[in-house]
């Protein structure tokens, strides 16, 4: 950054050294004129914003870097198993977290095979009781393997789990995961635990330009596969920005356009999810298992969440779930999700305390374990 930096204070001087030069021309001169200023103006804007932004970001730095491989039909999984070492900073050197991911390979038997983090192993009883699906809550970033809500609920039934969630999920790569590897199987004693965040709807909705995956087009009272997600490539605001060069621009941009983005979401998507989580909730019953909905309803009004402009729809989503006979447990009746304490800061992921709190509530739920 500090070359980005000298690269434009060398720039601004050298133009303004060559307007002085020609400032007895006239035509050319005020031309080049008014470009040195425009590039003096935006280079110390520039700086100002990235100084701004690096106040309140954070930087990750990695030991053994968690790599990830394009897939079609999923759009990105874990490249390889491993452990590996993920450490997030602030700008000023605090340490945000310092977590070990353990990814292992899939044991060969599920249609969909996927690189995912590991889950509790209980002794003498190999075989998975409890599936979880789901996001970066589900994979549990920022805790280590032993903190994740998988590994706690495990650890307290005494039964072996499945970590399924991944970074940047959204519900239609749940509904994929569960569909190929679930729906027509035996599913006997079988929990399936699927953490909802709202903004998993408008991942599968092709907001987000970092969450492809599979995409599903309702056909009557059907959902039907309809091919991989389109997402946006973000190519105004990079080539707006002078290829980049300008990240205040970008950004800019790049909010305007997500923005417009969020405001074409048809509410039809709220259905569409509607029917993919009481399509898995009757399958999972109906192949003997039990589907329980973990609903993370954290919404931030003093935030510019997306997810306010549909929050309506989504709770009313939820609501005819409960109707309609699926187990639903919101993450709020649980403990405040809302307080900064329980998130990493400039983060907003929770800490290991949280999920021990859910855990141990899920492991006393009646009724949830057959």
């Amino acid at each position: 950054m500090s070359k980005y930096l000298l690269f434009f204070i060398i720039g601004n001087l050298l133009l303004v050294l060559l307007v002085y030069l020609t400032r007895k021309r006239k035509g050319i001169g005020h031309f080049r004129l008014v470009a040195a200023l425009l590039f003096l103006t935006f280079s110390l804007v520039e700086i100002g914003y990235r100084y701004w932004k690096a106040k309140g970001d954070y930087f990750a730095k990695v030991d053994s870097p968690m790599l990830f491989r394009r897939d079609s039909l999923m759009g990105a999984e874990p490249d390889r198993p491993g452990k590996f070492s993920s450490v997030r900073m602030t700008s000023g050197g605090d340490t945000v977290f310092h977590a070990v991911y353990t990814i292992i390979a899939d044991s060969g038997r599920n249609p969909l095979r996927m690189n995912h983090r590991v889950g509790y192993l209980a002794a003498g009883a190999p075989e998975p009781k409890i599936i979880f699906l789901g996001c970066s809550y589900t994979f549990g970033q920022g805790v280590n393997d032993t903190g994740t809500l998988a590994w706690r609920l495990g650890a307290l039934r005494g039964v072996s789990t499945l970590n399924l969630g991944g970074m940047g999920y959204g519900i239609h790569h749940v509904y994929e995961i569960f569909r190929k590897n679930y729906a027509d199987r035996n599913d006997s004693g079988k929990l399936f635990v699927y953490t909802l965040v709202p903004e998993h709807v408008l991942r599968a909705a092709g907001v987000d330009d970092y969450s492809g995956g599979p995409s599903f087009a309702m056909v009557g009272d059907s959902l039907v596969y309809n091919g991989a997600l389109s997402v946006p490539d973000n190519r105004i605001a990079y080539y707006s920005s002078l290829f980049g060069r300008y990240t205040f621009i970008e950004d800019m941009v790049g909010s305007m356009e997500l923005k417009k983005r969020v405001q074409r979401v048809s509410g039809d998507e709220y259905e569409k999810a509607y029917v993919m989580v009481k399509n898995m909730s009757r399958s999972a019953e109906r192949t003997g298992g039990h589907f329980l909905l973990l609903f993370w309803d954290a919404y931030n009004p003093a935030s510019s969440d997306a997810n306010l402009r549909f929050r309506p729809l989504l709770e009313n989503a939820i609501a005819k779930l409960r109707r309609d006979g699926v187990d639903v447990v919101r993450a709020s009746e649980i403990l405040d999700i809302n307080n900064p304490a329980l998130q990493f800061p400039n983060d907003g992921h929770p800490r290991a305390m949280v999920y021990d709190t859910v855990a141990r509530y899920l492991a006393r739920r009646p009724g949830l374990f057959r």
